[in-house]
């Protein structure tokens, strides 16, 4: 599973307001530039943002966005799903009614526990934490849970 391109740029969005004081607020060229983001590109992100609670958007000559919660209770998992809803390994391990085309299934029980580490490790790490890292790959070493 790999996440789209406007989930990587949501996330990175996200990060850059994270970072900066409460109360700043952010034009979206100034985003985009310091994350290397194409502009139009993140136009389209932003709304999606909004609507799912995670970002403020004020408009007018001085507007811009700002996070609408404290980055401390923001983690991937909330980014991820507000880009790309659900998340979900397999059908049978979504929210969707489903019946399963066999009975018996023993895939279902691999789907969930794949699925539950990779929630895991979304719930594991909050913007503030990683806001903290700097722009080096030090997120690499996080404990993602034992495995088992």
């Amino acid at each position: 599973m790999m996440i789209t391109r406007a989930t990587e740029y949501a996330s990175l969005t996200m990060l850059y307001l994270a970072k900066q004081p409460a109360g700043k607020l952010s034009y979206t060229a100034e985003i985009a530039e310091a994350e290397h983001i194409p502009p139009a590109f993140l136009v389209k992100v932003i709304p999606r943002l909004v609507k799912a609670g995670l970002v403020v958007s004020r408009r007018g000559s001085s507007g811009g966005i700002e996070l609408a919660k404290d980055p401390k209770t923001v983690t991937l998992r909330h980014v991820l799903e507000a880009m790309e809803g659900e998340v979900a390994a397999n059908v049978c391990t979504s929210s969707q009614p489903y019946q399963c085309h066999k009975a018996g299934c023993s895939l279902k029980g691999v789907f969930a526990k794949a699925q539950a580490q990779y929630l895991e490790a979304l719930d594991s790490v909050t913007l503030s934490e990683l806001a903290g890292l700097g722009a080096d790959d030090s997120i690499r070493s996080l404990p993602v849970g034992s495995g088992t």
